[in-house]
């Protein structure tokens, strides 16, 4: 089986930082693994749509630290189905691929339908 689609890699000119987006609960579940793997995440915007429980949220973290953010990443999802987020990659997986859809056909989505709040 391959590998899940939980985050993805913004690409991003940066001498420092590398930037991701992933998706996450109300909880914040996955800043439990950033401890657990001593990596300094710095958050950006996060948004969310009321009619599904995660968030996406936008961060960077430092090149150095990029390898322990994938790791806490690749253990997301088992720690989300611990949790009782069972369809998670599967929403994950759609959301990405509905994102990147929508970029080759550029047009990105804009909000303007209220599908999408940006949290505050």
């Amino acid at each position: 089986m391959g590998q899940a689609i939980c985050y993805q890699l913004l690409h991003k000119f940066s001498l420092f930082n590398t930037y991701f987006a992933f998706l996450d609960t109300e909880d914040y579940l996955a800043d439990g693994l950033f401890i657990k793997h001593q990596v300094r995440v710095y958050f950006g915007d996060e948004f969310a749509n009321p009619d599904i429980p995660y968030r996406i949220i936008f961060c960077h973290v430092r090149k150095w630290d990029k390898e322990r953010f994938c790791d806490a990443m690749r253990e997301l999802p088992n720690k989300m189905l611990l949790c009782g987020n069972v369809d998670y990659l599967s929403v994950s997986a759609d959301i990405w691929k509905r994102m990147l859809k929508e970029k080759q056909e550029g047009r990105a989505s804009d909000g303007a339908d209220g599908a999408v709040e940006q949290t505050q």
